[in-house]
């Protein structure tokens, strides 16, 4: 046994997980020992439910267990072991041990390539399947078809059988398949004279066909020609049309250019008009707030100075002297006359602030000042008297 295939030993026992350490030494001299337990653990891997025996302390004992080895791996594995060899135990035993390791191996190797070869064909296996579903179908259907005819075909044998058993026990007329014979002759005959008919014709059709091939080639010739002689003219009306396209889009982007102005001015003319829309109002709000403010000092001033009539001619009453009466009364009466000056001065600057809409505003006010200037006429008129 050579270090090569002890070696060989020790790594296939490493690789299938046997739980000793198989060193290279361990074969130099006979160990019965560790060649029986490499034996019952091989034979556990094929079968764990095997039941050998464990005895190798006599001769006989040993015997008997190399011979229920071999037995055994004969019978599941097909594989002829040397008895003297193993019983040995030495380097001789490895070569037969191998037998068996490399089986095992070869088991293992071949498993993980499967795996991984099923999983690299999945997706080849899936296409091939999916195009072989349109050939199933197919096959399918024409097994329907076909066990439908069969079906057919057995129920009319029993109306057949009773002919051809006739036709097959029966005496042949010689006459009739004499007759039978010269139809089918002549009906080749017809056949053959037809086919040699389509021949000729073929031939004919052919004829034709090349001919017509050739004058089609000869019109795309001269169409080729035609063509190539209109590109290498050039139309006389093709400088002007290409001066208006240029014109033409010139005059688009000044189209352009226009538009796009008036329609940012538009924008700012509405942008204007909303301004002064808003300084409008504002300027109305304004003047209305200023005549309301006038109107109410107005209403203050002119019960103030009634007030201080009516304070004055009680007082003349209860005083003896007519010239001081009469001189509270010319004081009163220029007083109300100023103040009436005063009212008409700022109801006119008021009537000028407003503009033509607040038209409804200023006649209200003529009618104000109007009421305001016949209380004050009544006044005077109670004062002079």
């Amino acid at each position: 046994m050579s270090y090569r295939d002890l070696f060989k030993f020790t790594e296939s026992m490493r690789s299938l997980g046997f739980h000793q350490q198989i060193s290279m030494d361990s074969f130099h001299s006979p160990n019965f020992a560790l060649v029986s337990e490499v034996l019952l653990w091989l034979a556990l891997r094929f079968e764990p439910d095997i039941n050998l025996p464990h005895e190798i302390e006599t001769s006989e004992q040993r015997v008997y267990f190399i011979r229920s080895i071999v037995e055994f791996f004969v019978l599941k594995t097909n594989i002829k072991l040397n008895v003297k060899k193993i019983y040995q135990a030495d380097r001789n035993a490895v070569g037969e041990l191998l037998k068996i390791t490399d089986l095992l191996n070869d088991a293992l190797n071949a498993k993980i390539a499967y795996e991984n070869e099923s999983v690299s064909k999945l997706d080849i296996n899936l296409t091939y399947k999916a195009n072989e579903l349109k050939t199933t179908r197919e096959l399918a259907s024409k097994i329907t078809q076909k066990g439908a005819t069969l079906f057919r075909s057995l129920e009319e044998e029993s109306e057949l059988r009773p002919i051809r058993d006739n036709r097959v026990n029966g005496a042949l007329d010689i006459n009739e398949v004499e007759q039978s014979l010269k139809t089918l002759i002549e009906k080749t005959k017809r056949e053959t004279s037809h086919i040699k008919d389509l021949i000729k014709n073929v031939s004919a059709t052919e004829a034709n066909l090349d001919a017509k091939i050739a004058k089609r080639r000869e019109d795309l010739e001269r169409n080729s020609k035609r063509l190539n002689t209109l590109k290498q003219v050039r139309p006389a009306f093709l400088e002007e049309f290409e001066d208006l396209e240029s014109e033409l889009r010139n005059l688009y982007q000044e189209y352009i250019t226009r538009q796009r102005c008036i329609s940012y001015l538009e924008h700012q003319q509405e942008q204007v008009a909303q301004a002064e829309l808003m300084h409008m109002q504002e300027q109305q709000e304004m003047t209305k707030k200023i005549i309301e403010n006038n109107k109410q000092d107005d209403d203050l001033k002119l019960l103030e100075g009634v007030n201080n009539e009516s304070f004055n001619n009680q007082f003349l009453e209860n005083t003896p002297d007519i010239s001081i009466k009469g001189r509270v009364s010319s004081a009163a009466t220029s007083r109300n006359r100023s103040m009436f000056d005063h009212l008409t001065d700022s109801e006119t600057d008021s009537d000028l602030m407003l503009d033509d809409e607040d038209s409804n505003i200023m006649a209200s006010d003529g009618e104000l000042s109007t009421s305001k200037a016949e209380k004050l006429g009544s006044i005077h008129s109670d004062s002079d008297n």
